[in-house]
Order: C-alpha cells, then sequence, then structure tokens
C-alpha cells in the first residue's frame, strides 16, 4: 500500500516474522513499510503504529486516536475480498507494536491520471464504483475517499483500481457524524468531504453510503477535469463550497476530447447537495459510466470485468459538451432553510462563504420576445439580488424597502445564508442571533441589477471563529 518511493531507511529491521525492507510512507496512523513475510516470502505493506517514531504534533492522544481507528480498519478489512478493495493478511502485535499485515501494491493514485482523455480514465471510475458498491453491499460507508485513497495498480499493460484506508470507515448502522476532532475538523480530507460529513444534516445525524458517493464524484470531477470542483486555500474555503456552493459543470482540459453530455449530467448529479438528489446506487452509476464508455466508439469498449451487470442502462449518450450547453438536474436551492450546523464548522464556513459567493454566476434577466407586426412592449424591470449571510447562522427577521416601507415577503422559515430576488432599491435587513432575542443587528443596503447586494453580519468575533478551525 505504498504512495511511493522511499522516504527514508527503515529505524527496525523486524516486527514479528516481518523483515523490513524500506519505509514507504507515513501519517496520522502511523508507519507503512514495505516488509516481507518470512513464512513464505510474500512482499507484504505493513502499517504499524510506533511511538518512538511519532513526533511533532502527534502526542499521545493523537496516539490514542490512532489505534482505535488502525484496529477499526483491521476490523473491517477482516471481512472484505473483493477485486478493487486491498487485500488483508494479518493483525497483530508485537512488544507493543501494533502491525497489520496487507497486499503490497506497485502503483499511483488515481489523482496521476487527472486530466488525460475520459476514454482512458473511465475503466478506472468504473472500477472504483464497482468496489464501492461492494463495501455498500457489506453496510460500510469509508469516510475518507480522497485521490490518495484510491490506487491504480499497472501489471502487463492493464490498470487495477484498489480502495485503501479504512481507518474512519465505519458499519451504516453505526456511522454517527464525527465531524470534529480534537484538531478542529473531521477526519476525513475537508477538500472531498461531503456536506454530510460536514454537518448539513445536523450535529449527530447518521451518515449513509451516500456521503461516499459526493466524495467519489468529487474524485471523478478531478480526473476528468484535471482539477477539482471547489478550490480553497484554507479548510473553511472548502467546508464554505460544499455547503453553499453549486460546482460548475466538468468539462474536460483544453487539450482532451469533450465529455459526453450524459457523463457530465452523472458527475452533477453525484455532487447535488442533498444526498436525496444524487444517484441512488452504485449500480446505477456503473452502469450509466459503461454506457458511455460503449457510446465513445472504437477504443472506448469496457475491458472484461468491467461490463455493466445484467438490468436496464440508460441510452447511449447523444452529442457532447458546448461551451453552450447546460447540465439537466435539480438547482441547488440558494434560497433553502439555512442548517444548523454543528458549531463552529458552521460559523467558519459561512464566512468564508462571504468570500466565495462573489463567485457566484449572475442570475438570468427577462427579455421580452417580439411577434411578427406586435408593437414593441416597454422593457421589464430587471431585478436584483440580495444576498444575506451572517456568522454563525441567524434569523432573518425583517426585509423592508426603505422608500415606501414595504417589507418583502420572507421564506418559513427565514434564516441565513438567504438569497432573495428583489426590485431595485435599498432595503434595511435584520437578522436576530438564534435563538431569537439573544442580539438583533441592522444593516442597510442599495441592490441593483446585475451586481448581488451583501449583507454579511458577525455575531461573534471572527477571529475567536477562524481560529477555533485552524
Amino acid at each position: 500500500m505504498p504512495r511511493g518511493g522511499d522516504l527514508s531507511p527503515p529505524a527496525v529491521e523486524r516486527i514479528a516474522h516481518y523483515r523490513i525492507v524500506r519505509r514507504v510512507g507515513r501519517g496520522g496512523m502511523g508507519i507503512v513499510y514495505r516488509a516481507v513475510d518470512e513464512r513464505d516470502g510474500k512482499t507484504v505493506a505493513l502499517k504499524v503504529i510506533r511511538e518512538t517514531e511519532v513526533a511533532g504534533d502527534e502526542s499521545a492522544p493523537h496516539v490514542a486516536e490512532a489505534r482505535v481507528r488502525f484496529t477499526r480498519e483491521a476490523d473491517i478489512l477482516k471481512g472484505l475480498l473483493h477485486a478493487n478493495v486491498v487485500t488483508f493478511y494479518e493483525i497483530g502485535e508485537e512488544d507493543g507494536t501494533p502491525y497489520l499485515a496487507m497486499e503490497y501494491l506497485e502503483g499511483k493514485p488515481i489523482g496521476g491520471y487527472a486530466g488525460r482523455p475520459f476514454t482512458e480514465t473511465l475503466p478506472l471510475l468504473i472500477q472504483a464504483a464497482n468496489g464501492m458498491e461492494y463495501l455498500a453491499s457489506r453496510g460500510i460507508v469509508h469516510r475518507d475517499l480522497s485521490p490518495d485513497n484510491v490506487f491504480v495498480v499497472e501489471s502487463g499493460g492493464e490498470r487495477s483500481v484498489k480502495l485503501l484506508d479504512f481507518g474512519i470507515a465505519k458499519l451504516f448502522e453505526s456511522a454517527a457524524t464525527e465531524s470534529l476532532t480534537a484538531t478542529g475538523f473531521f477526519l476525513g480530507k475537508v477538500a472531498y468531504g461531503s456536506p454530510e460529513q460536514l454537518g448539513s444534516l445536523g450535529q449527530g445525524a447518521p451518515l449513509d453510503w451516500r456521503s461516499d458517493v459526493y466524495s467519489l464524484g468529487v474524485i471523478f470531477y478531478q480526473v476528468l477535469a484535471g482539477r477539482r470542483p471547489f478550490e480553497g486555500r484554507a479548510p473553511v474555503e472548502y467546508i464554505a463550497a460544499h455547503l453553499n456552493l453549486q460546482p460548475p459543470p466538468v468539462a474536460s482540459p483544453a487539450d482532451a476530447p469533450p465529455l459526453p453530455m450524459e457523463l457530465v449530467r452523472l458527475i452533477g448529479q453525484m455532487l447535488e447537495k442533498r444526498r436525496e438528489d444524487r444517484p441512488q446506487s452504485y449500480r446505477e452509476i456503473t452502469d450509466r459510466l459503461v454506457s458511455v464508455l460503449r457510446g465513445a466508439g472504437p477504443g472506448g469498449a469496457s475491458s472484461p470485468g468491467q461490463e455493466a451487470r445484467d438490468g436496464k442502462r440508460p441510452a447511449p449518450p447523444r452529442g457532447q459538451t458546448a461551451p453552450t450547453q447546460l447540465v439537466a438536474g435539480r438547482a441547488h436551492p440558494a434560497a433553502a432553510p439555512a442548517r444548523r450546523i454543528a458549531g463552529i464548522v458552521l460559523a467558519g464556513a459561512t464566512l468564508l462563504g462571504l468570500l466565495l459567493w462573489g463567485a457566484l454566476s449572475r442570475g438570468p434577466q427577462t427579455v421580452p420576445v417580439q411577434g411578427a407586426g406586435a408593437p414593441t412592449p416597454r422593457p421589464v424591470p430587471a431585478t436584483a439580488e440580495l444576498r444575506i449571510t451572517s456568522v454563525p447562522w441567524s434569523v432573518v427577521v425583517s426585509v423592508v424597502d426603505v422608500s415606501s416601507g414595504t417589507a418583502v415577503r420572507l421564506p418559513s422559515p427565514a434564516e441565513t445564508p438567504l438569497v432573495l430576488a428583489v426590485p431595485p432599491g435599498r432595503y434595511r435587513v435584520t437578522l436576530a442571533e438564534a435563538p431569537p432575542g439573544v442580539a438583533r443587528a441592522e444593516r442597510e443596503v442599495t441592490a441593483v441589477p446585475g451586481t448581488p447586494a451583501l449583507v454579511a453580519l458577525a455575531f461573534r468575533p471572527v477571529e475567536e471563529l477562524v481560529e477555533a478551525l485552524r
């Protein structure tokens, strides 16, 4: 289960009956060695937790947490056997050092194939979806999907995908949201986290396999486009994007063939904010990927082991993406009621959301259509967009047109973040910190067509929120 070449000489020569060859990786769960099982000469990846080699930030609480995750991974791997899941061999302990022996893989993470023609990468995506379907069938949610955990092995001109790292995976029935650790954000890599992992369901709500569908969609997007759907400079920027922003439709790099429309639609659906709007089975995802690959023509035929299962398949894609085409599917309602995100995660996400909302596309304006011989109609006045947000979330008490004193009709419940379409003018916005009645604040803002008007209020010091998420 290597991540690359030699990192350093091994600090030990032997653990139990395994002879250490070299150290190939390290992380929050300890060290990974390439080793040889001297009983049969088999090369293995040996994952261990050696407290003497854990330095810096990995203090006693981190080591204790790593041990829990280590044991969880072993318990899960012992029951798995699938061509697209890393193979487990043995778990044991030697002189207080727990070790986990598994299949040794030579290859690279799937992110190394990002931006290549889709006909080349689709077989890899199909295998990844097959592996995830197997996990879901065993009642497992991975919760830590990233390109590093989707490993591609090349052998004899063939490429096979292996899913790795089950240290934070859990069974569905016990997979309650564990969003926060001592470091301030959830264990999985935040750039690939689902809205559920970031708290969109509320504190303590259980995750299911559809959370992994979202994370897999982010990986697929990166492989197909050569970049992630959202980029950020800090964890809270990713949190804000996953919770609030609709990703742009996936598109291939300029030097690669354009993506079929059906593939664009599929990725968009995998990245829906509401898990109910995502594909409702991995079989559906696999079948649609195979359909796209078959529809690509010569060179796009699926290889052995990658055929779709029996059952109905969607029709082959019609046409390819172009700059003017739109993706069919449910749009993320910007004016949906704000979710009560667990504590500071929501606050930080909302804060960074202010920065990211500026990148949202402008809404369409109404354009009058002239009929033959009809008089030219009077232009329809354009509406303006009013965006209201706060740190943390709050109740929108009222939005009043200052000139007329007319109150704008609000949805129920009216909570931040909230986007309103209003006539051009000046508005007084009143917010109440949740729970209502604790604190209130007012702002006036001028709304004009073409430029979103932003009302952003902080009920808590920004420095306190940012520091808590470091």
